[in-house]
Order: C-alpha cells, then structure tokens, then sequence
C-alpha cells in the first residue's frame, strides 16, 4: 500500500471512525498489484460515526473533488448525514467516502444467522 494514503487512514483510525478500506488499496493490501490513486472507504453512517469522521478528516481540509476552487463547501457531520457518497481532495491525498455499496450490503444479508 502506498504512503500516500497513510495521513487519511491514521486519521480514521485514530479519530475511532467506523469504516472499511475498499477497492484499489485494499487490493494492494492483500497483494495485487494495481495502481490506485485514491483510497475508496465506506463508512458506517450512524450519528455519532458522522462526527467523529468529520472531526477526524478536518485538518486535511476536504474538499470536492472537481469542483471549482472557491465553490462553498462546508464540511461537517450536517454535510456527511445529507449525502451518501463523496469524492474529496484532502492533505492526504485524493479519498471516496462511499455511505454504501450493493456489495457490502450482500456480504452483511450472507453472513447474517438466520
């Protein structure tokens, strides 16, 4: 896994953000060699999750992805509960906040005693 992306992830880890690393990274992480230039992360959208990624993201100073510099974007725990899915520029590099995937939500319905 690439350096790139350590100050995101340290982040999340330390801000005690519930989340799972998925795609490009997580291949890398297990081995495969792909090049990835972002880190793709879904994260649990609970209330108090939505905080503590927030706080955790904030002095990487978030930004969309894309958008026209000076585009007002106010980043935030209010901003996070009014959106799912979210492709940020940060001071650790390039991230996608993903609130789900079809995926995830078919591995948790498999892995679920009935």
């Amino acid at each position: 896994m690439s350096n790139r992306f350590e100050a995101t992830l340290r982040a999340l880890a330390e801000g005690g953000v519930r989340f799972i690393v998925v795609g490009g990274v997580a291949a890398a992480a297990h081995g495969a060699a792909r090049a990835t230039w972002d880190v793709d992360v879904v994260y649990e959208r609970s209330p108090g999750n939505l905080e503590r990624l927030a706080l955790a993201l904030a002095p990487l100073r978030p930004y969309l992805r894309g958008a026209p510099p000076g585009l007002p974007f106010r980043w935030g725990a209010e901003t996070l509960a009014r959106g799912l899915n979210f492709t940020l520029t940060t001071g650790g590099g390039d991230l996608d906040l993903l609130g789900e995937i079809a995926e995830l939500e078919l591995l948790r319905d498999r892995s679920t005693p009935r």
